[in-house]
């Protein structure tokens, strides 16, 4: 999993507003009445979150379990003048030598964990690096959206130099959401193909909060995406927020 899809990840994800994401994690700061200086970005992914934390003064380590993805995020950091530290490690077995200020997981990486215990030793883990009043943010793709939106949906596009074909299936029995997608790139005249098969997890609301509860968090809370209103029946993705005691 994400080998090529690496290099091909920032053209899908070109519609998403890192911008903001960024200015409403830093009002979740506020909120928290935190002011961070160190910050872990888990799964970063590119890095394209990893550098705008980086470009507003924050001491940011980068952290994946794909290295392909970290070579694309420590080329875009070097190209913009940053010295960001990227580890290759999975975030279930996070280990740092120092404990830090906030830890940040998103765009879906807490639906990638499949199994309660995974999710349970990663909270764990985390209150673990973080310091007192540290702060914990993720977002989730919700149930609603894995389930309902998702669900039998086969999504076609094409923008000249990549044409995929993403078709998904949700197993209720399990929570779990399967995406199958093809992709084929432009390469002079000729397209060359290759298939990605990625899994998520619908996570209850609840179930995580109580996760939480377990592992010490305190001050939990949790909005709809880029707001402070409370998550709807149908809101998409949703932010959580946990602060260790």
């Amino acid at each position: 999993m994400y080998e090529d899809f690496a290099y091909v990840y920032d053209k899908m994800m070109g519609d998403v507003d890192y911008i903001k994401w960024a200015d409403f994690i830093e009002k979740l700061f506020l909120h928290y009445g935190i002011r961070p200086n160190d910050i872990v970005d888990l799964a970063c992914g590119t890095g394209n979150l990893t550098t705008i934390m980086a470009d507003r003064g924050y001491n940011v380590i980068g952290i994946d379990r794909s290295q392909d993805m970290l070579l694309v995020a420590h080329e875009k950091a070097r190209s913009r003048g940053l010295k960001i530290p990227y580890i290759c490690q999975d975030m279930r077995d996070i280990e740092l030598h120092r404990e830090v200020d906030a830890v940040l997981i998103m765009c879906d990486g807490i639906n990638y964990i499949l199994d309660d215990r995974d999710l349970d030793k990663i909270f764990s883990n985390i209150y673990n690096i973080l310091r007192p009043n540290g702060l914990l943010l993720f977002d989730i793709s919700s149930y609603y959206k894995l389930s309902s939106i998702l669900d039998d949906n086969i999504i076609v596009d094409d923008d000249g130099d990549i044409f995929l074909i993403w078709q998904n299936s949700f197993d209720k029995q399990d929570n779990i959401c399967t995406m199958e997608l093809t992709f084929f790139i432009k390469e002079d005249s000729f397209y060359r193909r290759f298939d990605e098969i990625h899994v998520q997890k619908a996570h209850q609301v609840q179930d995580i909060i109580e996760q939480l509860e377990k592992r010490n968090f305190a001050n939990i809370n949790c909005y709809q995406h880029l707001t402070f209103d409370v998550p709807k029946e149908q809101s998409q993705r949703i932010v959580f927020a946990a602060q260790k005691q």
